[in-house]
């Protein structure tokens, strides 16, 4: 899977796969299908909203990156505990948003791994 920071949903037309960046989404900003044609409004407050949260996700998981490396969830099996590192967890997940547009099911896929993906926040103040 090629990753960066970017999200990825297929057009509702023709299936094309449409990338865009969290970072570099403005409100009220239109995407188009390079294959179709078909626009994209993300002019919706509640997906502004959704898609800003994730953002900040991001940012914090990058800023907590010193504390992550140390740090691990465990998981009990019968008798055993499995230690999985939090850092390798987040490059191991495949995190998705299904949204409803209209009547039809969206699912948005985030290709990004966060401790290195995310732009520094200087570059975007």
């Amino acid at each position: 899977m090629q990753k960066g920071h970017f999200l990825q949903f297929s057009c509702q037309c023709c299936q094309n796969p449409i990338q865009f960046s969290v970072f570099e989404l403005e409100k009220n900003e239109q995407l188009k299908c390079s294959e179709c044609g078909l626009l994209y409004d993300f002019s919706d407050d509640v997906l502004m909203r959704q898609l800003r949260k994730f953002e900040n996700l991001c940012r914090q998981i990058q800023l907590s990156e010193e504390i992550l490396t140390n740090t691990s969830v465990g998981i009990y099996l019968g008798d055993r505990e499995v230690k999985i590192p939090y850092k390798l967890l987040l490059t191991r997940l495949n995190s998705t948003l299904d949204l409803m547009v209209g009547d039809r099911p969206l699912t948005i896929t985030f290709r990004i791994e966060p401790t290195i993906d995310t732009p520094l926040l200087e570059n975007y103040l």
